[in-house]
């Protein structure tokens, strides 16, 4: 049997896990269409791509660097 790259493909359990989510909240994210996931023909079983997991990962704060406070104290 050839290797179909089943192991890119994670149950919700499994990409809540990987996420560090609830399961719940990954199946929010298929309802609302942010994740892509694929339901197993005859089951209610939900398969989703390891692929999408990753696009949801955004770096935090990428294009904007911490703001420096303004001192107001003035030296003269």
């Amino acid at each position: 049997m050839d290797d179909i790259g089943t192991k890119d493909l994670l149950t919700v359990e499994q990409a809540a896990q990987f996420l560090q989510l609830s399961q719940s909240s990954i199946r929010s994210y298929i309802r609302q269409n942010k994740l892509k996931a694929f339901r197993v023909a005859g089951s209610r079983r939900l398969l989703i791509p390891k692929a999408e997991l990753l696009a949801l990962l955004k770096p935090a704060n990428s294009s904007s660097s911490p703001r420096k406070a303004k001192s107001t104290d003035d030296e003269t």
